[in-house]
């Protein structure tokens, strides 16, 4: 499965999640032991009832593997297994799931359920997702020079830890700064894994040099004009 289909579905599988009620916790939720990194989930959710649930996600159909993975990785942190994919591989795939427990969502039959408002409204989040994580969308405050120090230092970290460890500070305290940027418009509402986070901080200061380039240019000519 190429990447790039990969985080289609995953963004497509989160936003089903939200429709039915989900709270999106995490997305790429790294399973730590120790100093070790054991496993990652696709999506960590919890439903109306406050249960959480590992959600795993595929691209294709779900064969015995990928039920069975969903299972472990839900038990390592004491989750609801559930896995979306394009429905069930064979016969001897949907016994397992039963057999484990593991709920699977199959995106054919969610499709088919869905009238044409909620399909367009799927799809329009979805687009929204896309430009978000590019840096795209208009922001609705200025961007400090201490914002941009700030987002210059999550993209060209690999880790939530790395960044609180350039900043010295804890993880509580780097937790608090990005709550801030998102509560004033410059990050996204939603949830967001470091990688997406990263992509997003990249985008946002590239646009940003790009704008201030244009505005010298445009001063540039406003000032050859005015001295004609």
């Amino acid at each position: 499965m190429s990447k790039t289909r990969g985080v289609s579905s995953e963004r497509i599988a989160r936003r089903l999640l939200e429709s039915r009620g989900f709270h999106i916790i995490d997305t790429n939720h790294k399973i730590i032991d120790g100093d070790e990194k054991i496993a990652e989930i696709d999506i960590l959710a919890e439903d109306k009832n406050g249960v959480r649930y590992a959600v795993e996600v595929k691209a294709g159909r779900g064969d015995v593997a990928a039920i069975r993975q969903t299972y472990a990785n839900a038990d390592l942190c004491n989750c609801k297994p559930m896995l979306i994919c394009k429905g069930f591989s064979d016969e001897a795939a949907r016994r397992v799931a039963e057999k484990l427990g593991v709920e699977v969502v199959e995106l054919s039959e969610y499709y088919l359920l869905l009238d044409p408002e909620e399909l367009e409204n799927l799809i329009k989040k979805c687009v929204e997702e896309v430009f978000e994580t590019h840096g795209l969308l208009p922001y609705t405050t200025e961007i400090s020079e201490e914002d941009k120090s700030l987002l210059r230092i999550i993209a060209t970290s690999s880790s939530f830890r790395e960044v609180a460890e350039k900043l010295s500070i804890s993880l509580e305290e780097l937790g608090d700064r990005i709550k801030g940027l998102t509560k004033r418009g410059i990050l996204p509402q939603r949830s967001l894994s470091f990688r997406d986070l990263k992509q997003c901080s990249s985008s946002i200061l590239a646009r940003g040099e790009i704008l201030e380039k244009l505005n010298n240019i445009e001063r540039y000519l406003k000032t050859l004009l005015d001295g004609r």
